[in-house]
């Protein structure tokens, strides 16, 4: 009889040591042990809903000439519903997803701080990178963002998860567009950005490693680009991070 023996918990996984000496001496291959190790995912990384696109209005076909229902996205409105909460130290908590967003902000051009949102750096060059400003961000005040140091440069799906696709220019919730309008300055409890545009993400092409991927927050569309090309970037913590 096979016998199995659960050791303790790593970081988001169980090891799980199978022993089937006993089947080996049934066969009569002699004394033997093999081990074999299954890795199967923890509870660590936590309950999440995955999020609606905030599209609520039905664009139903214009040349369809049956009478085949449409049941396009407006219509059916699949995944949890957009929710966010300010935090008030900025960071904004996503409700759907337990993701925790950096907030943006506008500062004085000749002064522009680690969250301003007009901010734009390469993935990979001899200028500094989206990788030095993160780090910038994991160390400001000593204790990292909201005293937090395990920001991070979100993978494309995560990125891709805060767009809302009701609205455009930026395509985001309110929680990430509060009084744009503002010319001057505005601090985290005066206003919440999003840069128009191209948007990078932590996530490399496999099929051509010198490109990246990235968000769109002008429609919403996910890309590819060269990663010594200049794009904004917004950090994320939390999440199923091993």
């Amino acid at each position: 009889m096979n016998s199995m023996t659960v050791l303790g918990p790593r970081t988001n996984t169980c090891r799980a040591l199978v022993l089937a000496s006993s089947l080996a001496l049934l066969l009569g291959l002699g004394p033997w042990v093999n081990a074999v190790e299954a890795w199967m995912p923890a509870s660590s990384c936590g309950n999440s809903t995955f999020p609606a696109t905030g599209q609520t209005t039905s664009y139903p076909p214009t040349l369809k000439t049956t009478d085949a229902p449409v049941r396009d996205d407006g219509v059916v409105q699949a995944g949890g519903a957009l929710r966010y909460q300010n935090n008030g130290d900025g960071t904004i908590t996503d409700l759907n997803t337990g993701l925790m967003w950096e907030q943006k902000i506008r500062d004085i051009v000749t002064a522009r701080g680690n969250h301003d949102v007009t901010l734009t750096f390469a993935w990979d060059s001899a200028a500094p990178t989206i990788w030095d400003w993160l780090e910038q961000v994991n160390t400001e005040g000593g204790t990292g963002l909201a005293g937090h140091n395990d920001w991070r440069i979100p993978n494309v799906k995560e990125l891709q998860s805060i767009v809302d696709y009701g609205t455009f220019s930026p395509p985001v919730d309110v929680a990430f567009n509060h009084n744009p309008g503002m010319l001057a300055t505005c601090s985290v409890a005066e206003c919440s950005l999003t840069g128009v545009g191209n948007h990078w993400t932590s996530t490399t092409v496999a099929l051509n490693t010198v490109m990246a991927w990235g968000v769109g927050f002008n429609a919403g569309g996910v890309f590819t680009d060269s990663k010594s090309d200049i794009l904004f970037v917004r950090a994320v913590r939390g999440g199923c991070v091993p």
